[in-house]
């Protein structure tokens, strides 16, 4: 896949976050490429060709630690484990990477451990915690990585609209303002309503820092989301969303 422009720019240079949430449809696309970076060995992250980046696309780099690939949930006591082996200094690579791929199902006990490796832990330990329910982490998770939204070429339009459902929330949008938006999601499929909700919800998890009382507003949307797997009407997801608004 193609990063942001500003994510190629801090890869190449060097300069990626320690830890990172990834959001999307193709959240575990984006999360090999940051992993890519990471590990690199060349002179532009990620090169695609020195060993690192080699061992990264056949998935057998042994600094590149998956966790809970199955999605049955880490417990406590694996976390503890990680833990242990995040201070092991990685085999190869600049940096050791921990890829959360279902950040969703982690417990609260195995988060609080997590945040405490994440805020004091080694400066070559890197975390990616991938999610379609990003709001089920922490908020003290939550704050302590970079949000990154994963989406295809395909879906910049749907990403647009995301982000201006997102402002219509932020700022509290009039309903003059608001129906042109709410209008143009009947013409939608679901599949698509589904992928601006994901968009709309990185954006105000990103505020959530400054703004606490939208976790209520995820909470509404939540649902909505999940209502998009079923045979519901673009119509009435829209009288939903309007609900929210």
């Amino acid at each position: 896949m193609v990063p942001p422009s500003h994510l190629q720019t801090r890869m190449a240079r060097r300069q990626l976050a320690h830890a990172y949430l990834v959001v999307g449809q193709q959240r575990n696309e984006m999360a090999d490429l940051l992993a890519a970076a990471w590990v690199c060995t060349g002179q532009k992250p990620p090169c695609g060709n020195c060993p690192g980046c080699r061992k990264a696309k056949l998935g057998i780099h042994p600094d590149i630690i998956r966790a809970d690939p199955k999605g049955e949930g880490l417990k406590a006591e694996a976390v503890r484990t990680l833990r242990t082996d995040a201070y092991i200094r990685p085999n190869e690579a600049p940096r050791k990477v921990y890829i959360l791929e279902h950040g969703e199902l982690l417990g609260t006990a195995g988060q609080n451990i997590l945040l405490k490796l994440i805020e004091e832990g080694p400066s070559y330990a890197c975390f990616l915690f991938l999610s379609p329910q990003p709001e089920a982490l922490l908020p003290t998770i939550r704050s302590r990585c970079e949000t990154l939204l994963a989406l295809g070429e395909e879906s910049i339009q749907t990403n647009e609209q995301g982000e201006e459902l997102a402002r219509l929330i932020l700022t509290k949008a009039s309903p003059q303002e608001r129906l042109p938006f709410l209008i143009s999601l009947e013409k939608k499929e679901r599949e698509e309503i589904r992928l601006l909700l994901e968009t709309t919800t990185a954006q105000l998890i990103a505020q959530l820092p400054h703004r606490p009382e939208l976790l209520a507003v995820l909470d509404q949307l939540r649902p909505i989301q999940a209502a998009c797997e079923y045979n519901i009407s673009p119509g009435h997801l829209s009288g939903w969303i309007a609900a929210v608004l």
